[in-house]
């Protein structure tokens, strides 16, 4: 196949991850593979990756994008998949007339974002929805009409399994009252951090401590929390965290990962990286997380009001010796490590473009 991939990648993030990595996968059994990216934001430096086996075009002008980019590519693409909500990604492929076939995939939550969304466009010569989660393909089609062919599939995260040994190292039973628990992502309101430390006279009983780690607006209001209630020796915001192997070295040290989001979300990676570290997790389960679920972790219904005692079953688990913590990582690697999610990718563009598998 001739692909073309639409996706952000000028700065870090899912969608940046989830664009290079599949990419790469394709590429790697044999598809000729190109990712177009809209130009950077604001301020934002030109810095995009090399890359050996993929062709990377930056759409910068208002002009490329209405002649329909890439620009300077003229041989037909079979595919294109689009992986952004912005009109730029939206409309580019739709005014490229090479392209035989049009795939949205929505990364979010699948909810509009008021009257006038960019992604009403799939309306007008896209051939069919990929949801992050079933959740979140359901509620696009609910959101946005969308009556077309439709199917659930993963992003990709960063496969640590290819970056990392992930040798699971040893443990055994916590002494109650010692957890390490750990927070990956955006500091934004609606992650419920500020939530969880405001009941932190509930949650500190479950759990010792808390690594909260990632940059974000919240930043300084949760600092100015953690300090009027006293509890720096039990909350600590860390900042950034790396990446591949250090990243994956790091969640390791942890007992479990939590995640209070009452906002929209799609599918966050933070939670199947945990996975792949055999690191169980307690979510709220809003947008795609529910498709998480597995016998080692603990997600809502989606109401907060059962993340604390979610939290608790986890906790108790834990210092019962009930994880186990090789099941949570086998779980990830069968349904959602980079070989399983690239084999799944895959299968549905040739399908959609009427090829079959090499």
């Amino acid at each position: 196949m001739k692909l073309l991939l639409v996706g952000y990648l000028h700065s870090e993030g899912g969608v940046k991850n989830h664009t290079l990595w599949l990419a790469r996968g394709l590429a790697a059994r044999g598809h000729a593979v190109t990712v177009a990216t809209p130009g950077p934001i604001g301020t934002e430096p030109y810095d995009l990756p090399q890359e050996d086996t993929v062709q990377i075009v930056n759409v910068e002008t208002i002009g490329q994008v209405l002649r329909g980019y890439p620009i300077g590519t003229p041989e037909a693409f079979d595919c294109a998949v689009v992986v952004g909500t912005g009109w730029k990604s939206m409309l580019g492929p739709l005014l490229n007339r090479r392209i035989r076939k049009r795939v949205f995939f929505d990364f979010m939550s699948g909810a509009r974002n008021g009257r006038i969304d960019p992604r009403m466009l799939v309306h007008y010569g896209y051939d069919a929805l990929v949801g992050q989660g079933r959740p979140v393909e359901a509620l696009f089609k609910e959101s946005f009409g969308w009556k077309g062919p439709s199917v659930t599939i993963p992003a990709l995260s960063d496969p640590l399994e290819l970056v990392a040994d992930l040798t699971l190292p040893p443990r055994t039973v916590p002494p109650r009252g010692t957890l390490k628990a750990c927070y990956f992502g955006r500091l934004t309101p609606h992650k419920g951090l500020g939530w969880l430390i405001e009941r932190w006279d509930t949650v500190g009983q479950d759990i010792a401590t808390l690594d909260i780690w990632g940059t974000g607006p919240q930043d300084s209001e949760l600092r100015a929390m953690i300090a009027a209630r006293g509890l720096d020796d039990r909350i600590r915001l860390c900042g950034r965290f790396p990446g591949g192997a250090d990243y994956a070295a790091l969640l390791q040290t942890y007992d479990l990962e939590v995640l209070p989001t009452y906002g929209a979300e799609g599918a966050p990676l933070v939670l199947l990286e945990a996975m792949a570290c055999g690191v169980p997790f307690v979510a709220n389960g809003v947008g795609g997380i529910p498709d998480y679920g597995n016998a080692d972790c603990r997600i809502t219904s989606g109401d907060l009001d059962e993340f604390l005692p979610a939290l608790r079953s986890l906790a108790n688990a834990l210092y019962a010796g009930e994880i186990d913590h090789a099941r949570l990582q086998r779980h990830y690697l069968e349904h959602f490590s980079y070989k399983a999610l690239c084999d799944r990718w895959e299968a549905f563009l040739l399908d959609l473009v009427g090829e079959k598998r090499a």
